[in-house]
């Protein structure tokens, strides 16, 4: 059985991970009233032809590159905080999708995925409260 290249690139990116330069923030909810769950993907400054999305059984995965657009290189550098280079992100899903209906678009920098919800009786939501004790001691 052949490996979709997607697929082999995942890999290779965990496999080696000295070349993934960052992991983009996320937001990832369900949606109950629409029965999707939707993903957003700070990506600024990243080309939307360059992102490659895809998603198997329990993972969502998204890959690409962010290019630094410096205007003047020979310039100095008095602070530098925005990340470039290859991203790659891998988000568990919580319930099983159906991927048929996915979705995904690219406007002012964020990557919105959609994802119709699947058959919920193969991965139940399960949840449990926790009790916690708070103790202050004194100084």
């Amino acid at each position: 059985m052949r490996q979709d290249p997607f697929f082999a690139e995942v890999d290779r990116a965990f496999g080696v991970r000295a070349h993934v330069r960052f992991e983009p923030n996320a937001d990832v909810y369900i949606d109950e009233a629409r029965a999707r769950m939707v993903v957003h993907v700070e990506l600024a400054g990243s080309d939307g032809d360059e992102l490659r999305v895809a998603v198997d059984e329990r993972y969502l995965y998204i890959m690409g590159t962010r290019t630094d657009r410096a205007e003047n290189r020979s310039a100095s550098i008095l602070q530098k905080e925005i990340l470039y280079g290859e991203f790659f992100k891998r988000i568990r899903l919580p319930l099983p999708v159906d991927d048929s209906g996915a979705s995904a678009t690219y406007r002012d920098g964020i990557l919105t995925i959609e994802l119709p919800l699947g058959a919920r009786d193969r991965f139940p939501i399960v949840r449990t409260e926790i009790r916690m004790t708070v103790k202050r001691t004194l100084a």
